[in-house]
Formats: structure tokens, C-alpha cells, sequence
């Protein structure tokens, strides 16, 4: 009966997201002062070296997934992922709510320069942690690199089977956007209810 299952007899890794650039970073040097390192590329080579100790050599089929800053990290890493295991294994990437946009309605608000917030963020991550050389080479080779942590620019060049679940009502998206609009008196409301089927909800 168990057979009939998709997925029953497979290994599930849960990896805990701490590196603050989607496993990018690469910087050779810790800050003397606080003793930082921003090594999330070399990080997420050890996991994988571990897992690959563990039997991962012998895999036949893998899927990289991940949710929220988790599902930019597999759409950043997903050919990467690839690469590190053998060439006969099937390799797909599921990113769940990792799709943050670099669109006109969200984050309003621009720095002095005259860029949106969000943009200034990718740069300041790509800068801070060394990303350039670990983001998708075909994607840097046209555009700024920290351009290429926008799921919009860099999913047309990756070459491993990716699925995108990504909601209209994502709550993080949705928030940032609500609050720009309310700030900027676009909106009136001042309250959004992300969970309309909480327990007391009443169908």
C-alpha cells in the first residue's frame, strides 16, 4: 500500500536558513570587530558534502525546495544544486512564496538616490556579503548583480526544472504593500485580516 504514496520512501533534509543572502555570501575575511562571517555559499557546499557522505550519492531522484527567504534561496541555488550532485540524478526546485518582486506598488519608498528600498537591500546584501560570484553567471553577465536576487530577472536563466507557487495574497508581500498605501494615503484601512478562516471564522 505504501508504494502507492508518492514520496514514501524518500529522505527529507530540513536545512535552517541563517545566512542572511539566500547561501550566497563568500567573504574571506571576518569583521575584527564583531566576529562576522558571510560565508552562506561555503555553508550550504559543507551541507551538501555532509549529505553526500550520507548516501545522497546514491540518490536517484532530489528536489530543492524551500519557502519565503527560503524559496529565493532555491531559486538562487537551484542549478547550483544540480551541479553538486551526479549527472544521472532527476533534479527539480520547488520555491514556495519566494518570488519577491521588484514592482512599482511595493516598497514606495526610495533612498536619497532615488532607488526603491528593496533594491538598495539587494545591493547592500550582494555588497556586504560577496554574493556577485555565487548568483547565476548568465544573469550577472547582463545586469547589476544585486538586479539578479529578483526572482523576475534571474529564473529566465536557470536551466533546471524550477516550479514557482507564489500567492496573490502572499502575507509578507501583501503587508508591505498595505502599509505603503495606507502611509502614502492611497488607502484608507489601517488593519488587514490575512487569516479569514481563524477558528472563530464563520463560513
Amino acid at each position: 500500500m505504501l508504494e502507492l504514496v508518492e514520496f514514501y520512501n524518500w529522505n527529507r533534509v530540513r536545512v535552517k536558513y541563517c545566512d542572511g543572502s539566500s547561501f550566497t555570501g563568500d567573504v574571506e575575511q571576518v569583521d575584527p570587530e564583531n566576529k562576522l562571517f558571510f560565508r552562506g555559499a561555503r555553508i550550504f557546499k559543507a551541507i551538501m558534502k555532509d549529505l553526500w557522505s550520507k548516501g545522497m550519492n546514491n540518490a536517484e531522484n532530489a528536489i530543492l525546495c524551500g519557502t519565503s527567504a527560503g524559496g529565493l534561496a532555491t531559486i538562487l541555488n537551484c542549478d547550483n544544486f544540480k551541479s553538486l550532485l551526479p549527472e544521472n540524478v532527476k533534479v527539480k526546485c520547488v520555491a514556495d512564496a519566494g518570488f519577491f518582486i521588484n514592482g512599482s506598488a511595493l516598497f514606495f519608498a526610495k533612498t536619497i538616490s532615488g532607488t526603491s528600498d528593496i533594491q538598495e537591500m539587494y545591493r547592500k546584501i550582494v555588497n556586504l556579503h560577496g554574493s556577485a560570484k555565487n548568483l547565476p553567471s548568465a544573469c550577472t553577465s547582463v545586469m547589476e548583480p544585486s538586479l539578479c536576487f529578483f526572482p523576475e530577472n534571474v529564473v529566465p536563466y536557470i536551466q533546471t526544472p524550477l516550479f514557482i507557487i507564489n500567492s496573490i495574497y502572499d502575507t509578507w508581500q501583501t503587508i508591505n504593500e498595505a502599509v505603503a498605501d495606507w502611509y502614502f494615503e492611497r488607502a484608507g484601512f489601517q488593519y488587514i485580516d490575512m487569516d479569514p478562516c481563524a477558528r472563530d471564522c464563520k463560513l
